[in-house]
C-alpha cells in the first residue's frame, strides 16, 4: 500500500505514519477512490469514516484483500 501511495499517488512517504490522519497525509475521497481501485479492492463511501488513520485504512484493506480471497 505504501508504494502504491508514494509511488502512484504521489504521496509524501514521510507523511504515511500509522498514527497520522488520511487527511494529514494528503489523502481526500478521490485518492482513496484511486487506492482502491490500484488495489482491487472496494472501500465504500464512508471509508473516511471508518478509517481516520493510516494504520486503519490499512487494516480495512487488509480485511477487503482477505474477503476477497476466502470467495
Amino acid at each position: 500500500m505504501v508504494r502504491i501511495l508514494v509511488e502512484d499517488l504521489g504521496i509524501s512517504e514521510d507523511d504515511l505514519r500509522p498514527d497520522a490522519s488520511l487527511n494529514d497525509a494528503g489523502l481526500d475521497s478521490l485518492a482513496l477512490a484511486e487506492l482502491a481501485e490500484l488495489l482491487g479492492v472496494h472501500l465504500g463511501d464512508d471509508v473516511l469514516n471508518k478509517a481516520s488513520t493510516i494504520a486503519a485504512l490499512n487494516t480495512l484493506i487488509e480485511q477487503q484483500l482477505a474477503s476477497q480471497e476466502q470467495r
